[in-house]
């Protein structure tokens, strides 16, 4: 997921935030595994608001309808299934599912989508495309044959002693 995204999904759902909490945020969410760059940020967040998709009050950083609209438009009808009160829940559960998945390019919004709801979930990374986690929602696993990903994505159920 870009970092642009990751930004304008984080405002959207804790509004209005402070730089600080924002990068706070963000370092938390992050699905890469690794540390923002403050730098990158800074840039991020510049261009962002020079693009008229953030604003800042009293220090705070919030959408704007240009930000709401990219933001509906590059997530445009794809539904979530973790709340975000409950990842930490989800990252305690056991981890017996590895997730293996290769989305074609063309699929790209899909792929981006897949990798922010594998962490919601409380899957843990691997490597991009291979993912540890718990059980998934039946829901969830339906709404993937839907949009016609299952035949991307391998599952393996592993128990503690498969597991190095």
């Amino acid at each position: 997921m870009s970092l642009v995204k990751e930004i304008l999904r984080t405002t959207a759902k804790y509004y209005p935030l402070g730089y600080s909490q924002l990068y706070e945020s963000l370092y938390k969410e992050t699905i890469y595994g690794r540390k923002l760059n403050k730098n990158s940020l800074s840039a991020t967040l510049s261009r962002m608001k020079k693009d008229g998709l953030l604003e800042t009050r009293n220090k705070k950083f919030l959408l704007t309808k240009e930000g709401l609209d990219r933001l509906d438009k590059d997530g445009a009808k794809i539904k979530t299934f973790f709340n975000q009160k409950n990842i930490a829940d989800n990252r305690e559960k056991l981890k017996n599912l590895v997730l293996i998945f290769d989305i074609p390019e063309k699929q790209k919004l899909y792929r981006e989508w897949l990798r922010s709801e594998l962490v919601g979930l409380g899957f843990t990374m691997i490597q991009k495309s291979v993912w540890l986690g718990p059980a998934l929602p039946k829901e969830f696993v339906e709404y993937l044959n839907e949009l016609g990903l299952f035949k991307h994505i391998r599952f393996f159920k592993t128990t503690e002693k498969d597991l190095i």
